[in-house]
C-alpha cells in the first residue's frame, strides 16, 4: 500500500512542478519564453514522460487522482525558482522509475 501511495505521490510531482514551464510557450511569448528554452525543453520532456507512465502504468482511479494532484500543485505554486522546480521533477521522475523497477 505504501509503495502505491508514494508512486502516486511521485508522478504528481513530477507532472505537477513540470506542468507550468511545459505550458509557459503556449500561454506566453517574447523574452521570457526565449530566455527559459533550455528549462523548458527539460521540463516538457519530464511532463510528458509523467503523463506517458501515468497513463499507461495506472488504473483509472489512480489516474484521476495523479492528475488532479498534479493540477493542484501546478495552480498552487509559482515558478519563481524555474531550475530548482525543475530539478525536484526531475528527480521524481527517476525516483518513480527506480520504485517501478523494484515492483
Amino acid at each position: 500500500m505504501l509503495h502505491l501511495v508514494l508512486t502516486y505521490l511521485l508522478l504528481s510531482v513530477a507532472s505537477g512542478l513540470s506542468m507550468r514551464r511545459f505550458l509557459l510557450p503556449y500561454f506566453q511569448s517574447g523574452d521570457l519564453a526565449e530566455k527559459s528554452a533550455p528549462v523548458t525543453v527539460v521540463a516538457s520532456a519530464v511532463f510528458l514522460a509523467a503523463i506517458a507512465f501515468t497513463v499507461s502504468d495506472q488504473n483509472l482511479w489512480a489516474k484521476s487522482v495523479i492528475l488532479m494532484l498534479g493540477l493542484f500543485l501546478a495552480a498552487t505554486l509559482d515558478d519563481a525558482r524555474p531550475k530548482l522546480t525543475i530539478a525536484l521533477s526531475a528527480v521524481s521522475l527517476a525516483a518513480y522509475l527506480g520504485l517501478r523497477s523494484i515492483g
